[in-house]
């Protein structure tokens, strides 16, 4: 048990230990006023793939999870936007950012997805409750040298939609990447050990 919280602590340490990759990963470089919202069809490090643009929300419905400004991609419609970023070809790389459902909105009108190189990773949804309920999602993704992350909007398209915030890509150092290869080996091993 004592290795497994090394293991746990050493992967931490070496993650959060690198430089966020992702541009204006918080949006906080739009100046948007308190109480107010704008669509934009690019941002500093974002640009709008399609739909009417990328609403940029500061205390509006509901307030951010990093900073004052936040993502919802069902601006007047469902809109996507992209990030392209520069990698080390086949590095491990940690992809982070927070969602909400819209506050007030059903499951049904909050979906976002997200792509690596056009590649779906998930599509994630939740009914809105008082106030934006902001969870962190985490993936692992590979790197090609220039890789395009998408985001999109899902669901009805009706101006109302999901929030996004605080997106993050941090590269894996190798060390850890090869422990989180070995911990899941162990872990499979010691899954079917048990169930035999």
């Amino acid at each position: 048990m004592k290795k497994l919280f090394t293991l746990v602590a050493l992967l931490t340490v070496a993650t959060t230990a690198n430089a966020n990759l992702i541009q204006n990963g918080s949006f906080e470089e739009t100046i948007q006023a308190n109480g107010t919202w704008g669509i934009y069809n690019s941002i500093n490090g974002w640009s709008t793939t399609n739909g009417a643009g990328i609403e940029i929300r500061n205390n509006v419905e509901g307030a951010a999870s990093n900073g004052v400004n936040f993502v919802e991609l069902d601006s007047n419609n469902n809109s996507a936007m992209i990030q392209t970023i520069t990698t080390s070809a086949g590095s491990l790389y940690e992809l982070l950012f927070d969602y909400s459902p819209r506050v007030n909105q059903p499951a049904t009108t909050n979906g976002i997805s997200v792509f690596w190189n056009g590649t779906l990773l998930a599509e994630i949804t939740g009914t809105g409750g008082v106030s934006n309920s902001w969870v962190t999602q985490q993936f692992f993704v590979t790197g090609t040298g220039n890789d395009v992350l998408k985001f999109a909007a899902t669901g009805t398209s009706d101006s109302l939609g999901g929030n996004i915030d605080y997106v993050q890509l941090n590269a894996v150092p190798v060390p850890a990447a090869a422990w989180l290869f070995a911990s899941a080996l162990c872990l499979f091993g010691f899954a079917r050990r048990n169930s035999i």
